[in-house]
This record gives structure tokens, C-alpha cells and sequence, in this order.
């Protein structure tokens, strides 16, 4: 979550919407409901697989749904993570475009030397904000070398540079 809050793209009281419901989402999870969102929608392409994943951690704020039932939602999301596999086979989660086009950020988990299929679709939908996973990768290695050798590297440099070898 530390390439969220480094890209300010998550506020407290925020409209999160997770895609996707395995490991990676799974793993995010806690994270995010620390961020206290005051909506976390986990949406799957099973709605009981989201389910699932929600009662792992009963609150509130946490709901899950099936992604056919993501046109009930009335209010705009603030930040939607794509955590599904998708972006690795260059396809699109199965979600109406204006619950992307009226979002404040979009994050694809995956990276590539170009934008994922969903950061280049939320680009032509009108998403002004938004970022691949490549920040999150550098953070996991931050923090893996911190508690090694108590050393927090700073992660920007190390982003710009790796992005430069894509």
C-alpha cells in the first residue's frame, strides 16, 4: 500500500473498488482496509469467490459482489485496483466503462515496458490518474531490505531506473 500512498491516490474515507479476488487481492487486503476506506468492494467474476474473501475479514466497510453486479453502484469509486490476471493475457476485466471513467484513480497491480491493456482503457475513458505495479514491486523489495538490513531504501530512483530497462 506504501506505492498508493506514494502516488496520493488513496485518502481515508475513500470508494475503493478491488477487481479480483485471488492471492494478489487476498494479499492487499488488510492493507487496504488499514487505508479505513469507507467503502472496500472486493468484485470477482464469481460473486462467491468474492464473498469468500471478504468473510475473511468482517467489517462494514468491507462488502463483495459479483462483477454483473457492479451497475447497481450508484457513487463513483476514488481508486479502483485491478488485481485480476487480465492485464498478464492483455484483456479487460468485464466491467461497465463508466465505473472506470468516473473513477479519481485507477492501479494495475501487473507492469509492463507499456501500459496495461486496463491503464491504456481507463486512459481513453478519461482516467487522468493512474499507475501500473511496478512501484508496488520496488515497495515489496524496500521493505524486504529493511527488514534484512534495517535500511529503508528510497524507492523513486529505483522506479525511474527500472522503468528506463522496460
Amino acid at each position: 500500500m506504501q506505492d498508493l500512498l506514494r502516488l496520493n491516490a488513496v485518502n481515508k474515507g475513500a470508494r475503493i473498488l478491488l477487481l479480483g479476488a485471488g492471492g494478489a487481492a487476498r494479499g492487499a487486503l488488510q492493507s487496504l482496509l488499514a487505508l479505513q476506506p469507507s467503502l472496500l468492494l472486493v468484485a470477482n467474476r464469481t460473486k462467491a469467490k468474492a464473498e469468500r474473501l471478504a468473510s475473511l475479514i468482517p467489517q462494514d466497510n468491507l462488502q463483495a459482489c459479483g462483477f454483473d453486479d457492479l451497475v447497481k453502484q450508484s457513487e463513483p469509486f476514488d481508486l479502483i485496483i485491478n488485481s485480476t490476471s487480465a492485464s498478464l493475457s492483455g484483456q479487460l476485466p468485464p466491467i461497465a466503462d463508466n465505473i472506470i471513467a468516473n473513477c479519481g484513480f485507477v492501479y494495475d497491480m501487473s507492469y509492463s515496458d507499456k501500459p496495461t491493456v486496463f491503464l491504456s482503457h481507463a486512459k481513453n475513458l478519461g482516467v487522468a490518474r493512474m499507475s501500473d505495479g511496478l512501484g508496488m514491486l520496488v515497495g515489496q523489495a524496500a521493505e524486504s531490505f529493511y527488514l534484512w538490513r534495517g535500511v529503508r531504501p528510497a524507492v523513486e530512483p529505483v522506479i525511474a531506473a527500472l522503468r528506463a530497462e522496460l
